[in-house]
């Protein structure tokens, strides 16, 4: 049961792009601070968000880097509702993480800016542990060496997969979303993927985030390239 809720509990963190904070305020010593990042998972699933130098939560993580990330399902509230916490301390992102910095550009194009004209710098939360809870009483605490794994898309490649399938298969990506999620997406919409791992891969539709698990693990371009053709023909033929 809990290899079920882990990969639960990853797709949950994989599908969302904004999470709230909670850090430990500076300004009002000993009580919780809350606000609402993006974040982006890194080339290991752990989450990294881009903050200002002057928002309240950068100072309060300068001060004590202790924190965690609550991602919750985009449904109705309630006691019903999927949701997890990660645990643990932030860290400075190491200005050679180009690929994960690159990553995150990916899902927030105008993020760019962000780091070339304002103060804004990139952290990675390094999890202790998560907990996460499926519905009502359905609760665990989670390992992050289970829950977190290596995306197996690295040097370049998950990068040289994602230009390939927005440049030559945007007419699949949206298929996808009409198929399999749903959505009416029209001409005026804009479609793009932005990252792919072991277990599926992460597509924008104009600003909303969409995640698609592959029906098994793949480990290559190649078990990636035949997983999104059969997605494709999935599609054509329903």
């Amino acid at each position: 049961m809990t290899k079920i809720a882990t990969r639960k509990a990853r797709s949950l963190l994989n599908s969302q792009s904004a999470a709230v904070l909670s850090t430990l305020s500076v300004k009002l010593e000993g009580f919780p601070f809350g606000s609402l990042v993006p974040y982006c998972p890194d080339n290991y699933g752990r989450p990294v968000i881009l903050i200002s130098k002057l928002a309240e939560h950068t100072k309060n993580l300068v001060a004590d880097n202790r924190c965690s990330l609550t991602v919750a399902a985009p449904q109705s509230a309630g006691q019903a509702n999927a949701r997890l916490c990660v645990v643990g301390h932030v860290e400075p992102l190491p200005d050679d993480e180009v690929e994960v910095k690159e990553r995150y550009h990916r899902h927030f194009p105008e993020s760019r800016s962000y780091v070339q004209m304002l103060d804004f710098s990139f952290y990675r939360l390094v999890p202790l542990t998560v907990r996460y809870i499926a519905g009502f009483g359905a609760i665990h605490w989670l390992e992050p060496a289970d829950l977190f794994l290596e995306n197996p898309f690295r040097s370049g490649s998950e990068g040289h997969i994602v230009n390939h399938m927005n440049e030559d298969h945007n007419d699949a990506l949206i298929s996808y979303c009409r198929f399999y999620k749903q959505m009416s997406v029209g001409s005026t919409d804009v479609v793009r993927m932005v990252g792919i791992d072991s277990e599926g891969f992460d597509v924008f539709v104009n600003n909303r985030k969409v995640r698609f698990d592959f029906s098994a693990p793949v480990t290559n371009a190649g078990e990636a390239r035949t997983a999104l053709v059969a997605l494709a023909k999935g599609a054509r033929s329903g």
